[in-house]
């Protein structure tokens, strides 16, 4: 009976030593060109790892203003594209297309929230009645205590 070795390193061995990586971000590219002799133009290129971030956090109250609610959604919207289209007015922070909670179909609704108040105001006031994915939409803000909780009645008696 024979033994096989291998010469290889072993796998915990390599995963140690991409460990000790770290990442350092590129620096900065700076270009100097000469146009003539008393003008130069300078550009200098800087690599940024861009993080997307909300300055309203999830432990934070949200102002009920700083959400709009968009009806008459295609049911083939995405969050993206709603992002996208409400970022021309401010931060956007979190879209939520609303679905049935049985069949997960969209109902053709949003809620959209901003960073601020008057970012949302903004868009309301600009996106209502737009055109928007072959649909026209409905755009408001939201009315604190205009989402009423499900009451379940109690079942008639006989």
């Amino acid at each position: 009976m024979a033994l096989y070795t291998s010469h290889c390193q072993s796998p915990i061995s390599s995963l140690q030593f991409h460990k000790k990586i770290a990442f350092t971000p590129p620096k900065p590219l700076i270009s100097t060109i000469p146009i003539s002799q008393n003008i130069k133009i300078s550009v200098q290129l800087k690599h940024k790892l861009q993080i997307p971030s909300c300055s309203i956090s999830s432990n934070d109250e949200v102002s009920p203003s700083s959400i709009v609610l968009v009806k008459g959604l295609p049911l083939s919207i995405l969050e993206g594209r709603l992002k996208t289209a409400f970022a021309q007015f401010g931060e956007v922070c979190r879209v939520i297309i609303l679905k049935d909670k049985k069949t997960r179909k969209p109902f053709g609704s949003a809620y959209v929230w901003f960073a601020c108040s008057e970012e949302a105001e903004l868009a309301a006031k600009e996106m209502n009645g737009k055109f928007l994915d072959g649909r026209f939409i409905s755009v408001r803000i939201t009315i604190p205590g205009s989402c009423k909780s499900q009451v379940k009645g109690t079942p008639y008696k006989f």
